[in-house]
């Protein structure tokens, strides 16, 4: 199965994960105690054991090694063959690919790896995942070179209308948002009044169109999406009363640093000019930035998760994320789930499945 990712994680730690990509590659290469669904892992049974859980495991030892590496749980202890952590979260923190110890055999085999290009086998099924540009990937996905490519930015529209393309489009709303992070000490963190008025005229419409082209619904909050004409004329009545505020505030250069993301600094690029021409004043600098913009994912599929993921960090919400595949007909059980984890071992070629 060739497999084409624009971000490919090196060094090939789990606990370095942070893209939906990296996460898709660490949760083939490395077992995480407990599998998305709660399901065995690494540890095989599981129960409550006064506010928190006790675990049966394999490698326990090493597990609770990575779980105080990576900080995911405050206190885990170890005891014949069995973790306890005292944290009612911890069966869903044991699903994180952070979780999963680096040196404990996972569910591929690695064959060869560089910055660029990862060999996985398991059971006959070898994995080629390439580091590709969007655009290079869909070339060659078109050529028949790869069984799987993301879509680039702006295409999703064209390959929904392009029948070449859209009986091999998958596309799924994934728990994650792409927010702007207010610096601590920054203009926003400092004057709320100018934060508020920076929140309610963020042009989410338009991001909305032109990143993930109306496929997710702008996020006004970290809740559900709501639905409903009623919402959007409250955002527009919103847009309105923080416009007449604009003469009245005081004069802020708001600096944006510069994602390292191009699908990211391209969405705020979007809503940098947007305020401008409303008259507010964003930039983007290198220097020292006032608020910065990411993507924000949750690591297991709670919305609990997300909101953890947050933190308490300053934000204002702009748009969930969907997530776009070309994936070949020609393979059989290839699904994505809210995170955008692919399990990898369940995937086979049609022609292999009739064999079956």
């Amino acid at each position: 199965m060739r497999i084409a990712l624009a971000n490919l994680l090196w060094p090939l730690d789990p606990a370095r994960a942070r893209t939906r990509d990296e996460i898709v590659v660490a949760r083939a290469l490395f077992a995480t105690p407990l599998r998305v669904g709660l399901r065995p892992g690494l540890c095989s049974s599981w129960a409550r054991e006064g506010a928190g859980w006790r675990f049966k495991c394999r490698h326990a030892g090493a597990i609770a090694r990575e779980l105080r590496r990576a900080h995911l749980v405050a206190n885990v202890s170890v005891r014949a063959g069995s973790l306890s952590i005292p944290d009612p979260q911890a069966r869903d923190v044991l699903t994180e690919a952070a979780a999963a110890p680096p040196g404990v055999p996972g569910p591929f085999r690695l064959i060869s790896a560089s910055p660029t290009r990862l060999v996985l086998e398991r059971r006959g099924l070898t994995l080629d995942i390439r580091k590709l540009d969007p655009e290079a990937a869909l070339r060659q996905f078109r050529a028949g070179k790869l069984d799987e490519a993301p879509v680039p930015l702006g295409d999703l529209q064209a390959s929904l209308r392009d029948p070449r393309l859209s009986r091999s489009l998958r596309i799924r709303r994934l728990l994650a948002v792409d927010v702007v992070v207010c610096k601590p000490g920054g203009a926003l963190a400092r004057q709320p009044e100018v934060r508020r008025v920076y929140d309610d005229t963020a042009d989410r419409a338009d991001y909305q169109a032109l990143v993930p082209e109306l496929e997710a619904p702008p996020a006004e909050s970290l809740s559900p999406p709501p639905k409903g004409a009623k919402i959007a004329r409250a955002a527009a009545l919103a847009f309105a009363r923080a416009r007449k505020q604009i003469g009245s505030l005081p004069e802020v250069a708001v600096r944006f640093a510069e994602p390292a993301d191009p699908d990211l600094a391209y969405g705020e690029n979007l809503l940098v000019a947007a305020w401008r021409d409303i008259g507010l004043g964003p930039y983007v600098s290198r220097g020292r930035p006032d608020a910065t913009f990411e993507r924000v994912l949750a690591l297991y599929p709670r919305q609990t998760a997300l909101r953890a993921a947050v933190g308490d960090r300053t934000i204002i919400p702009i748009s969930w994320v969907v997530d776009a595949r070309l994936v070949s007909p020609r393979l059989a059980g290839w699904q994505e789930d809210d995170l955008g984890a692919v399990d990898y071992g369940r995937v086979r070629s049609r022609a292999s499945s009739r064999s079956r």
